[in-house]
Parts: C-alpha cells; sequence; structure tokens
C-alpha cells in the first residue's frame, strides 16, 4: 500500500523550524565556494602595481570613494594599475570588528582609515609605519594640521605602553573635503599605513594626495 503525505503549510513550518540551520549552512557554503573560486581565478594587479585603501565610515558608498579617489590615483600616482577602497562598517559594529582584525592579520591593504579607537588599537600593536620621518621631510604635508592624535605608543604583551609615543597616523579631523566622498564622520578618523604594504613609494605618494585631497578644495586642485 502507498502512502501519500501532502505538503501542506503546517508540514513546511515544521519542516523549516527543525531543518533551516542546513539550509543556511548549504547558503553560506555556496557563497564561500563563489568567493573562492572568485578570488583564485580573477585577475588582481601584482602588490607593486596597486594601491588598497580600507576606510572605516558609516556613509562612504562604493561609487562616491571610486569618484574621490580615482582623480588623485590618476594625478598622484598614474603608473598604478589600481586604487581601489574597501569599505568596512562602523567600529560600532561587532562583524565589522571581526572583519578588520581579519584583514589587518591577514596583512590586506596599504592604507587605513580608521576610529581613533580602532586606530589606536592597532597602531600600538605595530600594525602601521612611523610618519614621522616623511612629515619631517616634507613628503606628506600636514601644514595647518594638528598630528599629535596620531601619536600612539608600541604595547608589551602585557598591553602595557612601551617606549615614547611614535607618529603613527595623520588625524583627519582638520579635513573637510571628505565629505565629497560622503564621510559625514571624518573628525574621528586617523590614517595610517600599513608595514606590511609591499609598494611603500606609492603608497606615499598616493598617502599626501590623498591626505592635500581632504583639504577644503583640495580635490579641486589636485584635479586641475
Amino acid at each position: 500500500m502507498k502512502i501519500k503525505t501532502p505538503i501542506t503549510k503546517t508540514r513546511l513550518r515544521t519542516h523549516f523550524a527543525y531543518n533551516f540551520w542546513k539550509y543556511l549552512i548549504a547558503i553560506l557554503g555556496s557563497i564561500f565556494a563563489w568567493n573562492l573560486i572568485y578570488t583564485t581565478t580573477a585577475y588582481r594587479a601584482p602588490q607593486e602595481k596597486r594601491v588598497d585603501l580600507y576606510i572605516q565610515s558609516s556613509y562612504v558608498s562604493e561609487e562616491s570613494s571610486k569618484n574621490f579617489i580615482n582623480p588623485i590615483w590618476e594625478a598622484s600616482v598614474p603608473n598604478m594599475e589600481t586604487v581601489s577602497s574597501v569599505l568596512l562598517a562602523s567600529s560600532a559594529d561587532y562583524y565589522s570588528n571581526m572583519q578588520l582584525s581579519v584583514y589587518i592579520m591577514a596583512g590586506e591593504g596599504d592604507i587605513y582609515l580608521l576610529s581613533t579607537q580602532d586606530f589606536k588599537n592597532f597602531a600600538s600593536q605595530g600594525a602601521f609605519i612611523d610618519l614621522a620621518p616623511y612629515v619631517e621631510s616634507g613628503q606628506i604635508n600636514v601644514d595647518g594640521i594638528d598630528i599629535s592624535a596620531g601619536k600612539v605608543a608600541l604595547v608589551d604583551d602585557e598591553g602595557l605602553p612601551v617606549g615614547e609615543n611614535i607618529q603613527f597616523g595623520i588625524p583627519a579631523y582638520a579635513l573637510s573635503g571628505y565629505t565629497d566622498m560622503g564621510m559625514m564622520d571624518y573628525s574621528n578618523i586617523v590614517m595610517a599605513v600599513t608595514t606590511f604594504n609591499g609598494n611603500q613609494e606609492n603608497v606615499l605618494k598616493f598617502f599626501d594626495a590623498f591626505i592635500q585631497a581632504g583639504r577644503p578644495g583640495g580635490e579641486e586642485t589636485i584635479q586641475q
């Protein structure tokens, strides 16, 4: 005798109530597999031919960051194959904090724009280069900008400060031009260059041009 078990709304609700996690795992697995295939097959410019920015802001969109960055790229490092940006959610977002930690521990990115607290956290662990020599030489122009908030001391394994404060970052509080990129919260942002960047000469050229573009009317000057 053949027993029929018709599909009803009640049966469907019961099925998904007990098996939803299986579908969730299947979906996440599919997304992971697709990302893996894409990242391993898509062309990516070599490290010496690219500059990557990681921007932590609640308002910046991919389109606005691209429109802001492209003219700076063309004016400062036209020999680069690509200058790209990765947008991170607000530092108050738990997932964003995990994502940020993974990026830095994996050695991803050349320039980071982070909230003051996140900047201090990673700077104290040695994630960023000392910018003082480049500021003193004029390679990075910070005229009119109070950069003291970008100084952080390294910490030991117990989290205790070691030595003097080092100029790991440049605060963006005076760079109101970043509103053109949609960064409305720039006053709490500090910019830094990673120690693991493999293209320091061009990264620093772009970093300086990015700072100048952030000055009021700065992007218009760069485009001229």
